[in-house]
């Protein structure tokens, strides 16, 4: 049997300010929405780091997603979200094969998620432009993105398009 789940990556007060945050939660909800209505897990990382520190505003998930009692948040302190987090052992009681990606940052902890998911046997996918970034010193988030996009697609992921 397929089960499916939603992994919902970093989206915390403290990285509001990306490219296209707005527009990015509004779909993520959507997505978030979609597996709840299907009784599917939805599953929040939240990041702790210097930038984001336990307990502070900036390290709070973003009370504008649309979360539920029933959903899991899991703490993280590397960009790997299957590092010393237990989201593997969740996933497998779970019975979770395969494993939707969403949120921040793309060229880090959504990156490392769908990779390290892949190694670990999960199905991974990822809706088109349901991460984002900031601007680097060389790319636009927009540029990150599809670049990430381009290589996840048919090697690590398979990319979604989600109306």
């Amino acid at each position: 049997m397929i089960q499916e789940a939603l992994l919902v990556i970093d989206m915390q007060n403290g990285l509001t300010d990306t490219h296209d945050y707005p527009k990015v939660l509004t779909r993520i909800n959507q997505r978030i929405a979609a597996y709840h209505a299907h009784k599917l897990p939805v599953i929040f990382m939240q990041h702790t780091d210097e930038e984001l520190p336990y307990g502070s505003d900036a390290w709070q998930l973003d009370d504008k997603l649309a979360r539920q009692p029933q959903d899991r948040v899991m703490l993280k302190y590397h960009s790997d979200s299957f590092f010393e987090t237990g989201l593997t052992t969740h996933l497998q009681h779970l019975g979770v094969n395969e494993l939707e990606a969403c949120g921040l940052q793309t060229e880090y902890c959504v990156d490392t998620a769908i990779r390290v998911g892949h190694d670990r046997g999960f199905q991974m996918a990822i809706g088109r432009g349901l991460s984002t970034t900031y601007d680097s010193a060389i790319l636009t988030a927009e540029q990150i993105r599809a670049h990430h996009e381009s290589i996840w697609d048919g090697s690590f992921a398979t990319l979604l398009t989600i109306d």
